[in-house]
């Protein structure tokens, strides 16, 4: 949430608070008992959604996916150069250009190339499998690869799904502000008129309940916090 936000959030807490204060006052009136019920709930659902939004975050996504990285470049590696020793033995030159990779130029291809090379060293293990045992490159290695390139490619889509969500949670939090919007505007601030005689303690305390303050950034305003009056 941002600045207006949070204190938005914080008024509809306080004209709710108020509300529950003198609920002696309004408890006979089922619409206004259902209008304090509804602004309850909604403040529930922007705290849920508020909570999504944060949790939806790409905070760690990077480290999982240099770590992933780095393993799918020390596999691809360790397996290039078995085949390399293999193509040299059997004199097979384009085989050794393909394989003839290290840790440094896989590190300064983007990620799509870099994906690109390693199933391009695991096409030829599983192409040269029988041929590639007594060099090492066995059942386990070529299965560590594959899944190696897997688990990196999956890492790579990780932030794209995380803006994603956040926008989806972006515009649930803004119906929801909507919502508690009208419960207040349409609602709850027309029914309070009703107690301006009856309980006026009630009416003041909730109409300076509905004051919004929100806090302003530090080279706007001179810094304050600026109060934004409700005028009903």
């Amino acid at each position: 949430m941002n600045n207006r936000q949070i204190a938005k959030r914080n008024m509809y807490q306080s004209a709710y608070d108020m509300c529950i204060k003198y609920e002696s006052a309004y408890e006979h009136i089922p619409a206004f008992v259902e209008a304090v019920n509804e602004l309850h709930d909604i403040i529930g659902v922007i705290d849920e959604e508020a909570l999504r939004q944060t949790e939806t975050t790409s905070k760690g996504v990077s480290q999982t996916k240099n770590e992933l990285e780095a393993k799918m470049v020390q596999t691809a590696v360790t397996v290039a150069n078995l085949i390399y020793r293999y193509a040299f033995k059997t004199k097979n030159n384009d085989l050794l250009v393909k394989t003839g990779i290290n840790k440094n130029i896989f590190y300064h291809l983007p990620d799509v190339e870099a994906i690109a090379t390693a199933r391009s060293i695991a096409a030829e293990m599983n192409r040269l499998s029988s041929e590639l045992e007594i060099y090492g490159v066995d059942e386990p290695l070529r299965n560590e690869l594959e899944q190696a390139i897997a688990d990196f490619q999956a890492a790579l889509a990780q932030p794209r799904n995380a803006i994603v969500e956040k926008k989806q949670y972006t515009g649930n939090l803004a119906k929801a502000f909507a919502e508690a919007d009208s419960v207040l505007y349409d609602g709850l601030d027309k029914l309070i008129v009703k107690f301006k005689t009856s309980a006026p303690a009630f009416y003041t305390d909730y109409k300076n309940a509905r004051n919004l303050i929100v806090q302003s950034a530090h080279k706007k305003n001179g810094g304050k916090d600026v109060e934004e009056k409700i005028n009903n």
